[in-house]
C-alpha cells in the first residue's frame, strides 16, 4: 500500500507546472528578430502540446486510479497540465530550430528592464546571440 501511495505522489507531483520565468531563445549568430520569428512559427504548434499532455494526464491518472478517480484527480489541474503542455512544445519546436531557452537571471532582468526600449533591443540582441551582461560593451553597439 505504502508503494501505490508513493507511486501516486509522484504522478501528481510530476504534473505540477513549472514556475514561468523571465526567458529568452538564444542560439549562437542569431538576433533578436530571427529568434522573434521562430518563437512566432512555434507558436503555433502549441495546442498539439497542450492537447497531448492533457490526454497524457488523464491517461495516467486512470492507469493510477481507476476509471473513476483518475479523471476526478486530472479535472482540477487540467488548465496546468495544459499551460505545461504548450510551452514545452514551444521549447521543443525551438530545439529542433537550433535554439536553447536560456533563463534570465535577476541581474540580467534588472539590466534589460532599466535600460530605453532602443537600448533593451540592442540588449536582447546581444543576449539572443549567446552574450552575457559581462561581455556587453556600449561601444560595440552599432
Amino acid at each position: 500500500m505504502k508503494v501505490v501511495l508513493l507511486v501516486a505522489v509522484l504522478a501528481v507531483s510530476a504534473c505540477a507546472v513549472k514556475p514561468l520565468n523571465g526567458s529568452i531563445p538564444t542560439q549562437q549568430g542569431h538576433t533578436l528578430a530571427s529568434a522573434r520569428n521562430a518563437v512566432l512559427d512555434c507558436t503555433g504548434e502549441a495546442d498539439e502540446g497542450g492537447n497531448s499532455a492533457v490526454i497524457g494526464g488523464y491517461t495516467t491518472n486512470v492507469l493510477l486510479f481507476g476509471i473513476i478517480l483518475g479523471p476526478l484527480v486530472t479535472v482540477p489541474m487540467q488548465d496546468e497540465l495544459r499551460t505545461q503542455g504548450e510551452y514545452d512544445q514551444v521549447d521543443r519546436c525551438l530545439a529542433e530550430r537550433g535554439f536553447e531557452r536560456r533563463e534570465l537571471t535577476g541581474n540580467e532582468s534588472a539590466w534589460l528592464n532599466n535600460a530605453s526600449k532602443h537600448e533593451r533591443v540592442r540588449r536582447l540582441d546581444h543576449l539572443v546571440g549567446g552574450g552575457t551582461v559581462e561581455s556587453y560593451s556600449f561601444a560595440n553597439v552599432q
